[in-house]
């Protein structure tokens, strides 16, 4: 399959379906909030080594949530309710990503590192009103959380980390639930991981989910 070179001056993805099996089709652009928007909007997400130049991926199938369908395990809901956490919404977006720093941008770089360009990009996200940050509190301090971008009825995720057990579980419950208060059609989780959480997950194909974003 074509790898795709993006120039720095003209903010356009190529079509989804290019893209190999692991969903890798473009590299180059910048690490902006007009570009992660633009890309979002295309079906595309970043996830590159912060050493190297941005790559963009829209894999086949694409890990979702659909608001409706929370499925908690008796294990998390026990877990949770031993943990008796405090969620808030869109309050400390510059926290969450703190602490997602002090969890992921350890040792080696790699592709989960949380860069300064990417927290400089939702910043300007936030400015323009599409940031969206779910912060989880354990006896009034910050223990997990997640971030990504809500334009339209589909929240883009980007990250979603904890430093006390079931905080993330707990994150992604609270958004789905938010996400119906709010009438959100979809919660994008991008790709699967060792680290996916299994609290009502679905997989789609990389078409399904370009036909709902046109929606």
């Amino acid at each position: 399959m074509p790898v795709f070179k993006l120039q720095n001056h003209i903010i356009a993805f190529p079509p989804a379906n290019f893209a190999d099996n692991d969903g890798f089709l473009a590299e180059g652009g910048e690490i902006t909030a007009h570009w992660l928007l633009e890309g979002y909007k295309s079906g595309f997400f970043l996830w590159t080594n912060p050493m190297r130049y941005p790559k963009w991926w829209t894999p086949d199938p694409r890990i979702v949530m659909f608001p409706n369908d929370i499925s908690i395990p008796e294990y998390v809901e026990d877990g949770i309710k031993k943990a008796n956490f405090k969620v808030s919404f869109n309050q400390d977006l510059e926290g969450v990503m703190k602490l997602i720093q002090s969890v992921e941008n350890q040792g080696e770089m790699n592709n989960g590192w949380l860069t300064g360009k990417l927290v400089k990009a939702y910043t300007e996200i936030k400015e323009r009103g599409l940031a969206f940050s779910v912060e989880v509190y354990q006896n009034e301090k910050l223990v997990g959380g997640a971030f990504g971008a809500c334009n339209g009825k589909i929240y883009f995720g980007e990250y979603i980390n904890e430093t006390v057990a079931f905080a993330k579980e707990f994150a992604l419950i609270e958004l789905a639930k938010k996400a119906q208060e709010l009438d959100l059609a979809l919660l994008d989780l991008q790709k699967e991981t060792n680290e996916t959480i299994d609290v009502g997950l679905s997989e789609i194909s990389r078409s399904e989910y370009i036909r709902i974003l046109k929606q």
